[in-house]
């Protein structure tokens, strides 16, 4: 039930007219204005009463003059000249005179008093506001100063007529508000319309066109060029999507790769089992040197089906925990170089300077893997470049105990890591700068020793020096610590 309730909220919400953000900015302008006429209009009814009952006063002195002049005014006359007034009676105050004029014998009442004379700002806009609550038989006092030496003038008259003058001042002032806010609010809305509105539109266009084929390079927003924010929003919005653009082509020709790797593995695999059938026939030959080398092309084919196997388990090359024992590292180290020298030293030497009692914590077919990968980068860089002039082709490998790591450094003679391929050195296909590199060995190699817990890293090249490389892997325990290596 309480879902039904919620489904028909959102159904009736998304059936409601939604005001759309040019329609918000126009009732936020026109509000504005409304305020500020607001806050204009209350001190200009209160002055505007107070300029009324000082007319009134002006008017009553002026009367109160023009009968003194006369020493017999009909009371017609009278009546005439108080109706010109608006008032019920006028007194004024003249030293030790006080004159009145009214129609009546009986004095009216009042129903409130207010002295022009000491009307503070605040005093005025209460009485203001008073005044246009007010009932329409109120009878008003007001006094005011009397000029040539007066006291003061007084007149009571029905707080009607200026009741309605002030609410038809209020009329005018409400539709002047109402025009000028249109106004402003129409000049404005255009404004923010070709200034922000429209912009903010082309972006969000172009962001709704681009994620629905973000692939699409095509559908990268052209940057007005415009030097204002939205301008300099455009240009991050056009790098942005290009790197996206990039990136996802990149994931999609990875996909498409790790398919075929997929398929290719599945093949290879079948291949390298009929090859490792025919390698275990080697070891039956009399030949010495086919039976010396029958173990290492065994061992070396089961890696290689064992791999195609993680591959297709995967479907990807994930790699599985590695399965940590103590190993000797001079031997790892052997065991990698005589996959590239088979048959001893050729055009590129391997000098092993680990000693035979450093030991790592590691799993012996991934640190195989490592040293292969660094191994055979150094080889064919050796072999297609050659060394650096006066130097021989040459491949280095020492090892040094620090506390609880093994530090293995792996240089060469050769010409050197370019500087444009070093910042991206250990990502999937970004290092490679050799014809027909896949640029993945680094990149296996660096995901294999962070999995052992160590690191991997290029060291600033040295004059005379090729490419180093710093491995850190996790020392066996029991053997002593020795010096740390060169910096």
């Amino acid at each position: 039930m309480r879902d039904q309730i919620h489904t028909h909220d959102r159904d009736r919400k998304r059936r409601l007219p939604r005001l759309g953000l040019a329609g918000r900015v126009l009732l936020l302008i026109v509000s504005f204005v409304m305020l500020a006429e607001i806050a204009i209009y209350v001190p200009s009814i209160a002055n505007f009463r107070e300029n009324w009952l000082r007319d009134r006063l002006s008017a009553a002195y002026t009367a109160v003059l023009v009968i003194e002049a006369s020493p017999h005014v009909p009371e017609e006359l009278l009546g005439d000249v108080l109706a010109s007034v608006r008032a019920d009676t006028i007194v004024l105050k003249m030293r030790d005179s006080r004159r009145l004029l009214t129609t009546s014998d009986s004095p009216p009442r009042i129903d409130e008093r207010y002295d022009l004379r000491n009307a503070g700002p605040f005093d005025a806009i209460a009485a203001a506001f008073r005044t246009l609550a007010a009932s329409d038989d109120r009878i008003l006092g007001v006094v005011g100063p009397a000029p040539m030496g007066g006291d003061y003038v007084e007149i009571t008259m029905k707080e009607a007529p200026l009741r309605e003058a002030m609410w038809a001042y209020s009329a005018n002032i409400l539709l002047l508000s109402l025009v000028i806010s249109v106004i402003v609010a129409g000049l404005a809305a255009i404004a923010i319309h070709l200034l922000v509105l429209r912009p903010m539109g082309r972006l969000t266009s172009s962001i709704i066109r681009f994620g629905s084929a973000p692939e699409d390079a095509s559908r990268v927003i052209r940057p007005s060029g415009a030097e204002h924010e939205i301008g300099r929003a455009e240009e991050a919005l056009a790098d942005m999507q290009r790197t996206l653009a990039r990136e996802l082509a990149e994931k999609k020709h990875l996909a498409a790769l790790g398919l075929a790797v997929a398929k290719v593995s599945h093949d290879l695999r079948n291949i390298l089992s009929s090859a490792q059938l025919l390698s275990d026939r080697l070891s039956t030959l009399s030949d010495p040197l086919a039976r010396r080398l029958a173990p290492k092309l065994v061992g070396t084919l089961d890696r290689a089906i064992a791999f195609c196997q993680s591959t297709l388990t995967y479907g990807r090359a994930v790699e599985r925990p590695p399965e940590l024992q103590a190993l000797p590292l001079r031997l790892a180290v052997v065991e990698a170089a005589e996959i590239l020298e088979p048959d001893g030293p050729g055009r590129v030497t391997l000098k092993n300077d680990v000693s035979a009692d450093i030991e790592v914590m590691a799993d012996p077919e991934q640190i195989f893997r490592v040293l292969l990968n660094l191994f055979r980068n150094a080889f064919e860089v050796l072999e297609s470049a050659g060394p650096q002039p006066g130097r021989a082709a040459e491949v280095t490998v020492t090892a040094m105990r620090r506390d609880d790591l093994v530090v293995v450094e792996i240089s060469d003679t050769g010409p050197g890591v370019p500087e444009a391929a070093q910042t991206r050195l250990f990502e999937p296909f970004k290092a490679s700068s050799r014809a027909g590199g896949t640029g993945l060995g680094l990149a296996i190699a660096a995901d294999l020793v962070r999995a052992h817990g160590g690191t991997i890293a290029l060291l600033p090249s040295v004059a005379g020096q090729g490419a180093t490389f710093r491995l850190t892997l996790p020392a066996a325990p029991g053997a002593a610590p020795q010096a740390a290596p060169r910096a």
